[in-house]
């Protein structure tokens, strides 16, 4: 518990996070360094060398091999951890292209098709089988498979040809094909190419400055048949391998893969029972194993975790994956809270192997406009159902050209709330810490129903979608049951084929004990050996609740043992969801309660129980981020009950009453809100006092007395302001000026003429594979022409922020401008350029060059000391900031923070806290005469207590308002408005979603700031 204690405060670089880092330029070494140590002075632990859209250094060459050791080098010495990345892009397994060089089709990506034809094929190449079937509405009534020599079909009879097809060149794959998964030859030349590279370069350091390497989205099904034809993932050697694993031909059963019929079920269970069992053997097994044998960690995520029918379709099960991971991820991308199933899937298997770390890449696609608020509402959720380290998505190297728009928000320094990003990386390492020490508690076994999705689904969209509804309705249960208060794991069937075991009355799956098992609805079918281990189960005294509907199946065939299992006294049977927590309850007493003012448990607050050396820990989230919960809380335990707070480090004893082995007390979580609880049985509990708020509706600090800053503000600014200048005409040679478009539009057009590949999607061949090879259109003249208004002429210098300013020629109203580079904003591609004075009404800007294949063209802006107007003139800035938007006050691309300055008058003895109203914004830190008071980063902090920065009189209080850079890089015109998935696509729209408005994120301070007196 000292050592716990100990580290709180400030915990090891090692719980901290370690998000993607995008290497997705021309990499520098000396610029890689810099990056490191900044990461590190803003709160980051490590990082993962992920080469990523934009790279320009030749992937696994000789520079990017010097790059990967000369930053590990650097990680050693600041004591970071240098993760690696296993592929260029993703998904893993093709070494970007290297692998199906290496060994031909025989390493491609292969699929299973089937074609309907009216006659029996005269050639038979890649053709596997035969049938002449009669069907009737996709259902077989009749097939028969046709020998070699049968040519003749019978009245009613189409032929159905299966063919293994190798899937063609993409560009996403460097214009190769993806890599075949299933083929353990294929994947022990992935590990040749890249793990064995990487371990000739840094091996020594595995384990140490590098504790692993990601694997990302490795699958087995490409979705590229090149004759259109209908398909499922197929390899060479399947035929074999399912003959071995299941006892037949898998060939003789080919039709009702893709059709219903009789068969079909028995089918489909077996074909992704043997696809799963060979996607884990031949790629993670391997991996796995030769990451053990070198002393570092494999980890990383599978391709649709959330979505059982497409799992299936990519790799027939995610659980059993997991088994060969020493640190088991997952992939929780955008701002939301849904996703149970990919969560506990993991962590379940890692409480049942003892890993300790469980990894997350998370929070990408959530777009430049994230919070910290967002970061604590997402990463709480995940905290407290087992993941411990944070693989944030992305820090960009660089964000020049198309790298600003892949899958944004950014962590790192080239984002302008990069300097507070400690306060959330301290908040989460904090918990990482207290919540990795011990085990988990959780006696409730939730048995996976994946094997009922594989007896489900055939190739198609509406097969993947009826079984991701299915899973869907599986979600919800679960939700449902650990809103009962009784936490669980997930029990895939194929390890506890292996791992699961009967002691005493006690349920065992690998290192994790269960007192109760329970089959949840429509799970239609089990393995063998599950009803094996639930009926030694219940004989030995175990407890099992299956909810209906109920299985009938066993391995996918209609069998009596369910029925016989159902009969047995140890099983309760429950109509649904609303009867599991009586069921649970007279089963299992009760560890945790978090019951409402009205005595029921709290559906939106869930919890994690780790049993320590001594005593407990506890960490307990509200998931509901719009209302508190007031709430009633038991906790296993006795002694000294205390509240550690992530945020600030502090410790600080509960009272609590001690009851028949419980710890009661009462408490409050605001929206989003956390609350971390340790019970040290040797410490003297602290007697409950009555608050002085209690027993009352109306919340403290609304019935206290107060005095107020705002509604308007002296203000700073903390970054010069901006205009996005993102619409220009343009002029190829000596041509006529185009109409006037967005710069990307004008982009396109130019390439297009030109004949050059276009750059304005992701999803290119890496550039360099291209971008250094000359193009006969390379030197074309190209002017780009900019008009801005400007109402009052700026008494300061304003600079044109412009990528690659020494590819231009730039004149402003005629006027010729050096293009000579005077500094950075935001990223160091951002060049600045110094302009001559600003004239009242329009000004022209004009851009020329000598335009090459390797240039991107990109928005560009004025910065400085002015104003913006709603009509996009450039004004005067105003004296003063009224409460509500600042994006309308003259501020509508601004990037940085505002400073509200106000006052307050004090008296010693009283105690004062800081309310704010309501607000948009990143962060909000607070100074009090100069001194950083703290941080209110998200909802549930408020109420900041800043007595201790006040002297009496006059006290000069400051509320820094912090923003991102979202309204300065888009999407501008996306009509919609926010949207829970941003991309490239989100910033390039042609359709109904574009609007030549600019569409603006909020930012200031909106409601009035309360200083509550006490």
């Amino acid at each position: 518990m000292k050592a716990l204690r100990d580290e709180f405060l400030n915990p090891p670089l090692s719980f901290r996070g370690a998000p993607f880092w995008s290497w997705n330029d021309r990499l520098q070494v000396d610029e890689l360094a810099r990056q490191v140590r900044d990461m590190k002075a803003h709160g980051m632990g490590g990082f993962f060398m992920h080469s990523r859209e934009g790279l320009e250094t030749v992937y696994m060459g000789p520079e990017w091999l010097e790059c990967i050791r000369e930053t590990v080098r650097v990680a050693r010495e600041e004591g970071m951890g240098a993760w690696l990345y296993d592929e260029d892009r993703w998904p893993s397994g093709a070494a970007g292209g290297l692998v199906p060089a290496r060994g031909g089709d025989a390493f491609r990506a292969k699929v299973l098709s089937v074609e309907e034809t009216s006659e029996v094929p005269e050639h038979t190449d890649g053709v596997l089988a035969t049938f002449a079937a009669v069907i009737r509405d996709g259902t077989i009534v009749s097939a028969r498979r046709l020998r070699p020599e049968e040519k003749v079909l019978h009245s009613g009879e189409v032929c159905l040809v299966f063919r293994r097809e190798v899937c063609p060149p993409t560009e996403w794959f460097n214009d190769d094909t993806y890599s075949d998964n299933l083929n353990p030859d294929a994947v022990a030349a992935f590990i040749d190419i890249t793990y064995e590279a990487y371990r000739r370069e840094v091996g020594s350091d595995f384990g140490g400055a590098v504790p692993g390497i990601f694997t990302d989205e490795p699958n087995v099904f490409s979705q590229h048949a090149p004759s259109g034809h209908r398909s499922l993932p197929w390899t060479d050697g399947l035929p074999e391998f399912f003959r071995v694993r299941r006892g037949y031909d898998l060939l003789d059963l080919l039709p009702w893969l893709f059709y219903g019929g009789e068969k079909a079920a028995k089918a489909r269970h077996d074909y992704w029972y043997t696809i799963s069992q060979r996607f884990a053997e031949a790629y993670s097994k391997q991996l796995g194993e030769w990451c053990e044998k070198h002393g570092f960690a494999y980890t990383g995520h599978y391709l649709c975790e959330h979505e059982m029918g497409d799992g299936i379709m990519r790799g027939g099960a995610i659980m059993p994956h997991y088994r060969y991971q020493q640190v088991p991820g997952i992939d929780m991308l955008c701002e939301q809270n849904h996703e149970f199933l990919t969560i506990l899937q993991c962590t379940s298997v890692a409480h049942q192997y003892g890993r300790k770390r469980v990894l997350s890449e998370t929070y990408g696609c959530s777009g430049w406009e994230f919070t910290f608020e967002g970061q604590k509402w997402v990463g709480d959720w995940q905290y407290v159902f087992g993941v411990n380290l944070r693989c944030q998505h992305l820090a960009l190297y660089s964000l020049r050209g198309c790298r600003k728009r892949d899958y944004p928000p950014a962590f790192n320094y080239n984002t302008t709330w990069w300097k507070y990003n400690k306060v959330v990386e301290d908040y989460f390492a904090r918990i990482g810490r207290v919540m990795t020490e011990g085990d988990p508690v959780r006696d409730v076994l939730v048995l996976h129903p994946v094997a009922t999705g594989w007896m489900m689904l055939t190739e198609g969209y509406e097969s993947r979608n009826e079984v991701n509804a299915y899973a869907e309705r599986f979600n919800d249960f679960v939700q449902g049951v650990l809103a009962t208060h009784y936490d669980l794991d997930l029990g895939d069937e194929q390890i506890m084929a292996a791992d699961g075991r009967v002691e005493g009355n006690t349920l065992w799956v690998g290192q994790a004990p269960y007192r109760v098992v329970i089959v949840p609805p429509e799970m239609r079918t089990l393995l063998s050996s599950t009803v094996d281990l639930l009926e030694r189960f219940v004989e030995a005294g175990g407890a099992v609740i299956v909810v209906e509907p109920v299985p009938t199946m066993v391995e996918a065939e209609p069998s009596d043992r369910p029925g016989r299992l159902l009969a047995h006294p140890g099983v309760t049977v429950v109509p649904d969801v609303s009867g599991v927590q009586a069921a649970l309850e007279a089963r299992l007493p009760r560890r945790v309660s978090l019951r409402t003012r009205q005595g029921q448990e709290a559906p939106r607050l869930f919890y994690m129980q780790r049993r320590l050396d001594r005593g407990f820990a506890y960490f307990i989230i509200n998931n509901d981020r719009n209302c508190p919960c007031d709430v009633s809380v038991a906790l296993e335990g006795h002694g000294r009950l205390e509240e550690w707070d992530p945020l600030t480090g502090e410790i600080r004893p509960i009272p609590a009453v001690e009851k028949e082995g419980r710890l009661h007390f009462q408490t409050t979580l605001g929206p989003a809100g956390s609350r971390l609880y340790v019970v040290d049985p040797d410490g003297e509990p602290v007697p409950e006092e009555r608050s002085r708020a209690a027993g009352s509706g109306i919340p403290y600090h609304l019935r206290a007395r107060a005095s107020f800053i705002g509604p308007v503000c002296p203000f700073t600014r903390t970054d010069p302001n901006v205009l996005t200048l993102d619409m220009c005409q343009y002029r190829l040679r000596d041509g006529e000026w185009s109409d006037t478009m967005e710069v990307w539009r004008a982009q396109r057009d130019v390439r297009e003429q030109l004949g050059m590949r276009q750059v304005f999607y992701n999803g290119l061949p890496q550039r360099y594979k291209w971008v250094y090879e000359p193009h006969p259109q390379d030197g074309t003249p190209l002017a780009l022409r900019f008009r801005f208004q400007v109402g009052d002429v700026p008494a300061r210098p304003v600079y044109l922020l412009v990528e690659g300013a020494s590819h231009f020629d730039i004149l402003l109203n005629g006027e010729v401008v050096p293009n000579r580079v005077v500094g950075w904003y935001l990223d160091r591609s951002f060049h600045k350029v110094a302009l001559p004075p600003l004239r009242a009404g329009e000004n022209e800007l004009v851009l020329t060059c000598a335009y090459t294949n390797a240039m991107e063209l990109e928005d560009c802006f004025l910065l400085g000391d002015f104003g913006v107007s709603i009509d996009r003139k450039i004004i005067a800035e105003p004296a003063a900031l009224h409460f509500g938007d600042w994006t309308t006050q003259g501020y509508p691309h601004y990037a940085g923070s505002m400073i509200y300055h106000g006052q307050l008058e004090h008296q010693p003895r009283e105690r004062v806290q800081l309310f704010l109203g309501e607000y948009k914004a990143v962060d909000v830190a607070v100074f009090v005469n100069g001194q950083l008071a703290g941080h209110i980063p998200w909802a549930s902090a408020n109420g900041l207590d800043i007595t201790r920065y006040l002297g009496p009189g006059t006290n000069n209080v400051d509320i820094e308002v912090v923003s991102s850079p979202r309204n300065m890089l888009g999407p501008l015109h996306l009509a919609a408005g926010h949207e829970p998935w941003t991309d490239w696509r989100s910033f390039r729209r042609t359709d109904e979603t574009y609007t030549p408005d600019y569409v603006l994120q909020p930012w200031g301070l909106i409601g009035q700031v309360r200083l509550v007196r006490e």
